[in-house]
């Protein structure tokens, strides 16, 4: 069971908190199946597993160096409507072409790089979804770290936090513009 509780904040009975001031819900267990940006690590191998069978399904994938890939022509739109229009007109006369001219190697390389552009268009939006959402997720952490160090830093609870403090503190003094970010960490949130 998931239980939460809230940093000054009252809970009100159906699981949600009730902010009094910059709340930041903590969880005394792991997340349910409820908490839609819960990602386990078994859900992580789950994920890695699939792509590895995805990658056992492929046809055998190719690296090409930075030389490679600009000394060959590559198959935009209007190369892959060119090669369409060829394999056209082989098909209605291949008279012309020579013996060592492979018919069934061409067809199925151009049947292939049409299936692989089919899972790279998926692969890319999938992608642009996973990237998204960890900058999302990302900035509600960062938000809730913010919110943390404030409350360690107005604590006022001795030796036993400091060293934490001093910890955290690193983070802001570690580049040039760390006064600048320090001083955005303290100021108060626009509830308070």
């Amino acid at each position: 069971m998931n239980t939460k509780k809230t940093v000054n904040g009252t809970n009100n009975g159906n699981g949600s908190a009730s902010p009094t001031s910059p709340s930041l819900v903590l969880s005394d267990s792991s997340p349910t199946s409820s908490d839609s940006d819960y990602f386990s690590p078994s859900d992580r191998e789950e994920a890695l597993k699939l792509l590895m069978l995805l990658r056992e399904v492929l046809p055998p994938l190719r690296d090409l160096t930075v030389e490679e890939r600009r000394s060959l022509p590559g198959m935009g739109d209007a190369n892959r409507t060119f090669a369409g229009k060829v394999l056209e007109v082989i098909l209605q006369n291949s008279d012309f072409l020579p013996r060592t001219f492979d018919l069934d190697r061409y067809q199925n390389q151009l049947e292939t790089f049409d299936n692989l552009s089919a899972i790279a268009r998926r692969m890319t939006q999938l992608s642009n979804l996973i990237n998204a959402t960890m900058t999302a997720i990302g900035s509600e952490v960062h938000d809730s770290s913010l919110t943390v160090y404030r409350y360690a830093k107005a604590s006022g609870q001795g030796a036993s936090l400091d060293a934490a403090k001093a910890e955290m503190k690193q983070r802001f003094t570690s580049n040039s513009k760390g006064k600048k970010k320090e001083k955005d960490a303290e100021k108060p949130e626009a509830d308070e």
